[in-house]
């Protein structure tokens, strides 16, 4: 028995030692590949960068730095695979700043406010007084035509590192778009010094570049020429400085236009990056069937390979081409992106009547989008282009139901049943709501109101209204509905009684306009009624509103 332990015994460290140094093999293959995959993309070699992090990923697929290379070769490349690989570093490491800020970024280029949005409001509470913060939450308010924030967020990166010219460059970029003379002089003066500055290349492109923009804006062609010339000849301008300058040639008119961009195509020809580019340029300001004509002229690794191809298949469609959509479509494997050629097959199906198939498809998108969340908001984004609002609702439930962090998502599904006046839906999705934040007055308001509309049994509204209004009796919306709340109990002239202590501004706005109206006839007041309630049509109701207002008016 003694041997035979000692013989166990020893097997079992020869296997411990055994896995140990499988284990041991396999860290170091993991680091091994991630040196190689950087290494490669520090040297553009993006085929064998991208081979080496997907080799990482196939059996680590949380390794953090291999998503990394994905993320910056999809960027180097300009593919709309970018967007899920910088959120996927986000759910990977959600407490890192840098990932959060590049996050934000790619979204504004993808015009995603929402997803810029949400990337910052994760940011924690000691990256939020970062000057890298400020200025990130300066450039998505300025997207969002929030020109005052942007300013306000600008001063403070400035304040927080007042040697970094980046915030004060953005900040007058902001104070251009002003309607006042001094603001814009003092605005160019500022561009004009920072374009002038021999240390920083790259900043000086930037001030160029809006510099430009700004000449073009006021009709100053030879000015916007100009700069453009000297925005091309700056060893640290991009590409895309060429296309700006492009853009100039052709709003002047300029004989130089068709050359300069036969030099331009030959030169993007064999880079994907280059090509998609100028190709999308050329779709959106030149010419559809031109920019399409262009990119089947190029080589086939070209052609077939992203983001190429999906700009091939989005020409066909604007075009209309349905039939042509659906041969180019099929057949392809978008990797990250699989979830994207169904939807875009999906469209071109139901274009040609092909229902069934259509349908078949578009359930291939979802269950390639496997729950991920930017990829279930890019098919959202696609239901918004296409009108698909049936998709659109049933995409927002999805989202609302698996990422409650995503409040736009809730306010876009409110918005949304509240233009179909969908009432027993809306019910749920504000239950949701409380339940997720049951110290939430503007959810606990929402939630009593519809339910006091339904005379929904199930939900205590009255209870909710009641201790809404005593948290916050000078918050217009929420007096109303106690006052409905007591207009439901019977109670008339209590509900009168709150409704006559808000204030006459707020008792003008449709919404509450309605509720006032519906009190005054139960009180006696028929003309007074009559007045609010014709306000109330001015906004967009739900059905058990229309009913009741209307029966107020009508007396019946």
């Amino acid at each position: 028995m003694r041997k035979l332990f000692i013989i166990v015994i020893s097997c079992v460290c020869v296997l411990l030692a055994g896995y140990a140094g499988y284990r041991g093999y396999k860290v170091w293959k993991t680091k091994h590949l991630v040196s190689l995959g950087q290494g490669f993309l520090a040297k553009s070699d993006p085929r064998n960068a991208a081979l080496s992090a997907q080799e990482v990923l196939r059996t680590d697929p949380k390794n953090l730095e291999a998503t990394r290379i994905m993320a910056e070769l999809a960027e180097a490349s300009h593919s709309p695979a970018t967007l899920l690989w910088r959120s996927r570093l986000v759910e990977l490491a959600p407490h890192s700043l840098p990932d959060r800020i590049a996050l934000a970024q790619t979204a504004l280029v993808s015009r995603d406010l929402n997803t810029a949005t949400s990337a910052l409001d994760g940011v924690d509470a000691a990256g939020k007084e970062t000057p890298a913060y400020h200025n990130m939450a300066g450039l998505v308010a300025a997207s969002s035509g929030h020109g005052d924030e942007a300013e306000k967020q600008f001063l403070e990166a400035s304040r927080l590192e007042p040697q970094n010219p980046s915030p004060q460059l953005n900040l007058a970029v902001v104070r251009l778009h002003r309607t006042n003379s001094v603001e814009l002089m003092e605005a160019r003066a500022v561009l004009q010094r920072i374009a002038t500055n021999p240390t920083n290349g790259f900043l000086r492109c930037q001030a160029l570049r809006e510099l430009i923009l700004d000449a073009m804006g006021w009709g100053h062609a030879d000015a916007g020429l100009a700069l453009s010339q000297k925005l091309i000849s700056e060893t640290n301008s991009a590409f895309s400085d060429r296309i700006l300058r492009l853009e100039v040639l052709l709003e002047t008119h300029n004989a130089e236009f068709k050359p300069t961009l036969a030099n331009y195509q030959h030169a993007a020809a064999t880079n994907q990056g280059l090509v998609y580019e100028l190709a999308t340029w050329q779709k959106n300001k030149v010419s559809t069937g031109d920019a399409l004509t262009w990119l089947h002229s190029l080589p086939s690794s070209i052609q077939t390979n992203q983001p190429t191809t999906m700009l091939i298949a989005e020409c066909t469609a604007e075009l209309k081409q349905w039939d042509k959509d659906q041969a180019w479509l099929d057949h392809q494997h978008w990797r990250e992106m699989e979830f994207l050629r169904h939807a875009l097959l999906s469209r071109a199906l139901r274009e040609q009547r092909l229902m069934d198939s259509a349908k078949a498809e578009w359930q291939q998108a979802l269950k390639s989008a496997n729950g991920q969340r930017q990829s279930l908001t890019m098919l959202l984004t696609l239901c918004g282009q296409w009108n698909w609002v049936s998709e659109g609702e049933d995409l927002l439930w999805t989202i609302v139901d698996r990422f409650p962090q995503e409040k736009w998502a809730t306010r876009a599904l409110a918005e949304t049943l509240l233009i179909g006046g969908q009432t027993r839906p809306l019910l749920r999705l504000f239950d949701l709501e409380l339940k997720r934040s049951p110290d939430d007055l503007a959810a606990m308001n929402n939630l009593a109101s519809v339910a006091l509309l339904l005379d929904a049994k199930e939900v205590k509204a009255n209870d909710l209204a009641l201790q809404v209004y005593q948290k916050a009796p000078t918050n217009s919306a929420f007096a109303a509905t106690y006052a409905f709340s007591l207009y439901r109990l019977g109670k008339s002239s209590d509900a009168l009684k709150v409704m006559k202590q808000i204030k006459q501004k707020d008792l003008d706005v449709p919404a509450i306009a309605g509720y006032y109206g519906l009190i005054l006839k139960a009180s006696g007041d028929t003309a007074g009624a009559r007045a609010y309630l014709d306000k109330a049509v001015k906004t967009r109701l739900l059905p058990e509103e229309q009913r009741l207002f209307a029966q107020a008016r009508t007396g019946t």
